[in-house]
């Protein structure tokens, strides 16, 4: 810890570039604060810089980097050594980079590396080995300094530069981290001397001259504090900040002396000490606390039990929003109480800037984040005792609000993800408080983190259905939400099959066989079955779930049509089609007994019956089927057009069928019978009117009936053009209004095409970029409506009218910006169309430079790894562009970064990210680059990686999931090795064995032996692609006997 580290006390990242110390303040990393900047006031520490001076010498040979450890007490003066060091040496020893890495956090290293990266001119630094192999590749005498590396659970040994070239300090409180260096020096207090004229330097600051009597008491006063420098600093800062106590020391060092048991803390070592070096310190703080008021102590206590840095001033926002919310249905909470009783009293507004005066706290005013330096943080939280602990949870339970929010927002998102790390810190405390648990497994729940959600309400949900029930709406808002994060965790399905069953065990139990909550429960275990392939099981679960709901809800009931409809869906799956259609039969006859015929929830069913006959191959019952149906609909539809939506989608169908048995004139009767009602009924710019008339225009141009065709469309856009202008309120316009503009536009343009009228067509079709423009200006929310002009962006490029693309794809984005906001995802789908449209044009560097700001607001938003973000996407289309160019270095660098993080995300229980695509891209590139060798050896190394996958997926019993993979890389191997390449072989061998024995041995011997099977199957394909043929046939016999 360095000797002044209050005037940085949320260091993090410090570099010197080029000679030159730089501060950098990197915002797209979460937890990434202020630089510390180098300190005027070293003092003494002559010895050791002496020792450092000649291990670093230039002229002293060295067969690795040379890397020194200075280790010693936090806030002994290790930092402000190192930091002397380069800056003292920077010049004589010719350091080409100096780069300065805080390692209390083994993210914060990796941020710090992706900031040397960024610093040393790497334009999109994806991960932090991106720095981490700059240093490697430059052969040059930079120095790291890596400071704090004091948590023994970090590999720090992954983390330090492995080459033959370059320096590296690191300072530690841990003395084996000597095992990763050459020499090593054990930094002490200060000698009496140094210790005084630090203090002074401190306490004195802008005095000309400092009186012999005042030298005597900054004597006796660092005596006191044992030289301990860390100490003597605030010290310093404190009485510099008191005026008169500045004039006369004798003030301070009474107060020192009287409010302070100096024994007593000195007989509490520090965990990782042996000298004292924390009560030195938190006695020094602790006269600073007392000169604060009750309320900024009470505001301090709070934070203290959340991490240390960026607190966010929103969570006091929020939760003071949320006083007068309603208590929990699990009932009343002690946190929530407390935290009440707190914002209630204090006032936030007023007690922040008593705090930082005495240095305890600093505020990021933009950003509006508190952070503590460390060990602040530590002695505040060691002297609070847990006596805010409770209040500071009830406040995130206030944050949080009602659970289930009824509008979850995005901006709802970004706070929990700013309240990340502080959750993670009250999670490591024990608490018993149901509400504060329902509360965190929410934030878990909202950021996707399945694993963490199931964990925090798996066991709350018992305790729910004790006390609420089983039919509570919390209980069962619980049950689905912990059932989704089952379902899209990786490998937790036997989990959400036990959870399920154990559920449908206990509502059998409480509430009986035929209660209809049991039954519901009964019908989620049978989807969970569908998705998990157990067909056979889901359908004797469904026939039973069948006959219970005839029981206990009638033939009658929605529930029961509900449940009849999956029972079809999966005798279809079975392929049993004509029990299934019997079932359609029967159930439609209940319906229509019931609602009588012109009731419009019969086409819903009988389109399950009109797919059922078209699967049978009995499309002409089909046929018959839905024209009777429409003429019983027609007759009513005057009166009642509530079933527009759902006729219109019936006479669709039946028009394609019609069309494709050639029975053409059929379909267009039809549909000209439709217009004539729709018309009549709903009007004539109505959305179910425009597709109608669309759909007669191109039937009459399959009929050859061109002229007639071009009338139809000539007095439809004279319609829409006429009501677009007529409107002054976007009210009015919706997408499906704008697409029927835009599609009547462009078949009108086709027809004058097809009569030779292309310059007609060529003006019409400008004309789409006015209406266009019209549409952008009144911003409508409707963002189907922006998909329309999106699209008809891409199909001018179609056309090779790239020109007039750009600027209605600038125009698009400029308005998606101001109506959705930068950071909403269709924002960003169109910053990556116009992206793609100046690279068509040629304008390279425009595009990439649009690429990267997209890049860096989806990791500011959303986290590099996050499970929902198309970061790696982003990157690895980026990559992919650069290619081309020449750029092949950066996109090597952007392509090997991705790997890593997308073998994290898979790891994460998030199976979204395309590992083959950024295999093959990276393949590319490398032989682009001419780096053959390299480009096969990664695609062996990643393909056993993919074959391991596929085989852990067989043993899961995801089979489908197994072979497709297998069969992915194979497809992969023959395109980039050929198909008569001993590893295609192999693989294609490997795929035979996956379909042959392992999938079915697997599913036959059950699951009490997947892991046995699994090591058996990966040992027969690791013999049989090392060539052991023989071996690999024994091992397979085995496996087949099992």
């Amino acid at each position: 810890m360095s000797s002044s580290m209050s005037h940085f006390p949320n260091a993090s990242n410090f570099n010197v570039y080029g000679g030159n110390f730089i501060q950098n303040t990197i915002e797209y990393h979460q937890g990434l604060t202020f630089c510390p900047i180098p300190t005027d006031t070293f003092t003494g520490r002559e010895e050791a810089l002496t020792k450092l001076e000649g291990f670093f010498d230039p002229g002293r040979a060295a067969e690795r980097t040379k890397v020194f450890l200075l280790y010693g007490l936090g806030g002994v003066g290790k930092t402000q050594l190192a930091l002397e060091f380069a800056k003292r040496f920077k010049k004589r020893f010719m350091f080409t980079a100096i780069f300065f890495i805080t390692a209390d956090q083994e993210d914060s290293i990796q941020r710090s590396y992706v900031d040397i990266a960024k610093t040393s001119g790497v334009e999109n630094p994806s991960s932090w080995k991106v720095g981490w192999n700059w240093l490697k590749a430059h052969k040059k005498n930079w120095l790291v300094v890596i400071d704090n590396a004091d948590d023994p659970k970090i590999p720090f040994s992954e983390y330090l530069p492995s080459c033959y070239h370059g320096n590296v300090i690191i300072t530690s409180r841990n003395p084996e981290l000597e095992v990763y260096s050459n020499q090593s020096l054990e930094l002490k207090g200060m000698p009496a001397e140094e210790g005084i004229q630090l203090l002074a330097k401190y306490a004195m600051k802008g005095m000309k001259e400092i009186r012999d009597e005042e030298q005597e008491k900054a004597a006796e006063i660092a005596k006191e504090l044992h030289y301990f420098p860390l100490a003597l600093v605030h010290a310093g800062a404190y009485i510099n900040n008191q005026h008169s106590l500045s004039q006369d020391l004798s003030g301070y060092l009474d107060r020192l002396r009287k409010q302070k048991q100096r024994e007593q803390l000195l007989s509490k070592g520090p965990r990782q000490s042996k000298d004292g070096y924390f009560q030195s310190v938190y006695e020094t703080w602790k006269i600073s606390w007392e000169q604060l008021s009750p309320d900024s102590q009470t505001f301090l206590g709070l934070l203290a039990h959340l991490h240390y840095e960026n607190i966010p001033h929103a969570l006091f926002e929020r939760a003071a929003r949320n006083l007068d919310m309603a208590e929990s249905p699990l009932g009343p909470s002690n946190a929530v109480t407390k935290g009440k009783a707190i914002l209630e009293r204090i006032a936030l507004d007023n007690i922040m800037d008593d705090a930082v005066s005495y240095s305890l706290i600093s505020i990021n005013k933009e950003r509006q984040e508190y952070t503590f330096h460390p060990l602040v943080h530590q002695w505040l939280k060691d002297i609070d005792k847990d006596s805010h602990r409770q209040a500071i949870e009830g406040i995130v339970v206030l944050a949080v609000g009602e659970i289930p929010q009824k509008a979850y927002h995005s901006a709802d998102y970004k706070f929990f993800k700013r309240l990340e790390p502080h959750v993670r810190a009250l999670e490591d405390l024990f608490t018993s408080d149901y509400v504060v648990k329902l509360a965190i497994g929410y934030i878990w729940v909202k950021l996707y983190y399945n694993r963490k959600a199931t964990n925090m309400w798996g066991p709350l949900l018992d305790i729910m259905i004790e006390r609420l029930g089983l039919e509570d709406s919390l209980t069962l808002y619980l049950e689905c939400e912990i059932v989704d994060a089952y379902q899209e965790s990786l490998g937790r399905r036997d989990e959400l099959l036990g959870l399920q069953q154990k559920l449908m065990g206990i509502s059998k139990e409480v509430l009986g066989d035929k209660h209809p909550a049991t039954l519901n429960r009964s019908y989620a275990l049978v989807l969970t079955l569908i998705l998990e392939g157990e067909t056979s099981e889901a359908l004797k679960l469904q026939q039973s779930l069948f006959e219970s709901s005839k029981e206990v809800l009638g033939e009658e009931d929605f529930d029961t049509w509900d449940r009849t409809e999956k029972l079809i869906e999966i005798l279809l799956i079975l392929g049993k089609t004509n029990e299934a259609l019997e079932l359609v039969k029967s159930l439609l006859e209940t319906i229509k007994r019931v609602w009588g015929e012109v009731d419009f929830y019969i086409p819903a069913r009988t389109q399950t019956l009109v797919r059922i006959l078209q699967k049978a191959g009995r499309i002409n019952e089909a046929l018959e089927l839905v024209q009777s149906l429409l003429k019983v609909f027609k007759r009513v539809l005057e009166e009642d057009h509530s079933g527009i939506n759902i006729l219109n989608k019936i006479i669709r169908e039946l028009a394609v069928e019609l069309k494709a048995l050639g029975r053409t004139d059929e379909a267009l009767g039809l549909e000209q019978s439709l217009l004539q009602t729709s018309k009549k009924v709903l009007g004539e710019v109505h959305p179910n009117t425009l597709s109608t008339t669309q759909r007669i225009v191109e039937i009459l141009r399959v009929l050859g009936k061109i002229n007639e065709a071009l009338e139809l469309e000539q007095s439809l856009l004279e319609t829409l053009k006429r009501a677009l202008g007529e409107k002054d309120s976007n009210d009015f316009i919706g997408s499906r209004f704008v697409q029927a503009i835009v599609d009547g536009t462009q078949n009108l343009a086709e027809t004058l095409r097809v009569l030779g009228r292309t310059n007609e067509a060529l003006q019409l079709e400008q004309s789409l970029l006015e209406v266009s423009k019209r549409v952008l200006e009144m911003e409508h929310p409707d963002t189907d409506i922006l998909d329309v002009i999106r699209e008809l962006a891409a199909k001018l490029k179609a056309l090779g009218r790239t020109d007039e693309a750009l600027g209605l794809e600038q125009s698009l984005l400029e308005t998606s910006k101001r109506v959705l906001g930068e950071e909403h995802p269709h924002t960003w789908d169109r910053t990556q169309n116009l992206a793609e449209t100046l690279l068509m044009l040629g304008r390279t560097n425009e595009a990439l430079e649009l690429e990267q700001s997209l890049l860096e607001t989806s990791k500011r938003v959303l986290g590099e790894e996050h499970p929902i973000t198309d970061i790696l996407d982003i990157l690895r289309e980026l990559a992919v562009k650069l290619r081309p160019l020449g750029r092949t270095d950066e996109a090597l660098g952007l392509e090997q970064s991705l790997l890593e993080p997308s073998k994290r995300v898979l790891e994460e229980e998030h199976p979204h990210t395309d590992i083959l695509s950024i295999i093959q891209n990276l393949t590319e590139t490398l032989r682009a680059s001419g780096r053959t060798d390299e480009a096969f050896i990664d695609h062996r190394l990643i393909s056993e990686r993919i074959q391991n996958l596929s085989t852990i997926l067989a043993y899961l019993g995801r089979k489908n999931e197994s072979l497709e993979l297998m069969n992915a890389l194979v497809d992969h191997s023959v395109e980039v090795l050929g198909e008569t390449h001993p590893d295609t072989l192999c693989y294609i061998e490997n795929l035979k064995l996956l379909e042959s024995f392992a999938i079915n041995g697997c599913h036959k011997s059950g699951t009490s032996h997947l892991f046995p099977l699994a090591f058996l199957l990966l040992l027969v394909l690791g013999l049989y692609s090392k060539g052991y043929t023989i071996l690999s046939f024994i091992v397979q016999t085995l496996f087949q006997t099992l």
